[in-house]
Formats: structure tokens, sequence, C-alpha cells
């Protein structure tokens, strides 16, 4: 299997996709209740995605997926897209867009601990360190870690 390049423009997409994600449901700016934010944000993710399913006849392959793909995918779509919004929409009706981004950096902690139990993943130690220095990293930047914060005193 080969390692594709990213594009250039990728990670500066991303930052823009993961700003427009934090500050459109947030509280200030609508007054719509979380579920139906989380309804119309998939609704809008789904239609900008069916151009490229179009472009690269990605009907084709569905029938080459196994059960156990689809069961992923459809994990991926309940829980991770459509739960996981919400309660970020939830999150962010009630604190404050920049407070509810740091939560974010715990996403790949909890993507592991899901592996582990669902998957069956093995443990690796690269993998234990890399959560402590998340849960650290907002720790610091909640300002909770005296020693360590950013926070003035």
């Amino acid at each position: 299997m080969a390692i594709e390049k990213s594009p250039p423009g990728r990670l500066l997409r991303t930052s823009y996709h993961v700003l427009f994600f934090s500050c459109l449901p947030s509280g200030d700016n609508t007054k719509l209740p979380s579920l139906v934010v989380t309804f119309y944000m998939s609704l809008l993710g789904c239609m900008l995605t069916i151009p490229f399913l179009l472009r690269d006849r990605g009907w084709e392959k569905f029938h080459l997926l196994s059960g156990s793909e689809w069961a992923h995918i459809m994990f991926l779509g309940i829980f991770v897209s459509g739960i996981g919004y919400w309660y970020w929409s939830k999150a962010l009706e009630v604190l404050e867009a920049s407070k509810v981004s740091m939560f974010i950096y715990m996403e790949p902690l909890f993507t592991l601990m899901a592996a582990i139990l669902l998957l069956r993943e093995k443990i690796f130690f690269i993998s234990i360190m890399g959560g402590i220095i998340i849960i650290i990293g907002v720790i610091m930047v909640n300002g909770q870690l005296k020693y360590f914060s950013w926070k003035k005193r």
C-alpha cells in the first residue's frame, strides 16, 4: 500500500473546518437546538461529499465492502459523526467555543480506548505515552496544572 502525500493546503483547510464547526453551532450564533444543528451540519457534510462520490464513481465499489467494514462505517456514522457532534453542539451551548475546542485533542485518546474495547486492538507503550501527553496538554491549557500553566497566576 503506497502512502499518499498530503496536498499542501489540507492542513489549512482542516483548520478552517474546525473553526467553522466550532463557531457555527455555538450558543451565541444560533438559537436552534443542538440536535437540529447537528442534523444540518451532517447534511451539509453529506452534500459536500456527494460530488467526490460521483466524480470517483464510488458507488461501484460498495459491493466490495464486507459486513465488518459496513459495521465500522455505521459505527463512525452513528457514534462519531452523529452522537459525537451532538454532544459537541451541546457543549457549545454552555461553554465558549475556545474552551470546547481544547477538548478536541482528547479525541485520539477516546478513539484509542474504543479501538481497544471494541476492535480488540493491542496497546502499545507509545500510545499510552501519547495519551498521557494529551491529558497533560489539556490540563495545562485549562490552567489546572499551576507549575506548567501558561496563564498568569
